[in-house]
């Protein structure tokens, strides 16, 4: 998630992507608005991966639950 915010803070405050920035992995003097859209992102893009996996679980669990009632005798 890291590259991935990084990336999108770039891409919404700067006009010109230097893949330097990419290298070092962080940006050099980051302004405040920078530092927000990044914790932003970071936060938000873990939370969104975090749901997704919970709710492909639930699909699993209730695909086997489902398979479970057709296969006991």
């Amino acid at each position: 998630m890291h590259g991935i915010a990084l990336w999108l803070v770039l891409r919404l405050t700067t006009t010109s992507l230097d893949r330097a920035l990419f290298a070092q992995g962080h940006l050099p003097d980051p302004s405040s608005r920078q530092e927000h859209l990044f914790t932003l992102f970071s936060v938000g893009g873990l939370a969104l991966v975090t749901a997704a996996g919970l709710l492909w679980l639930r699909s699993l669990v209730r695909r086997d639950r489902t398979s479970d009632r057709f296969h006991t005798p």
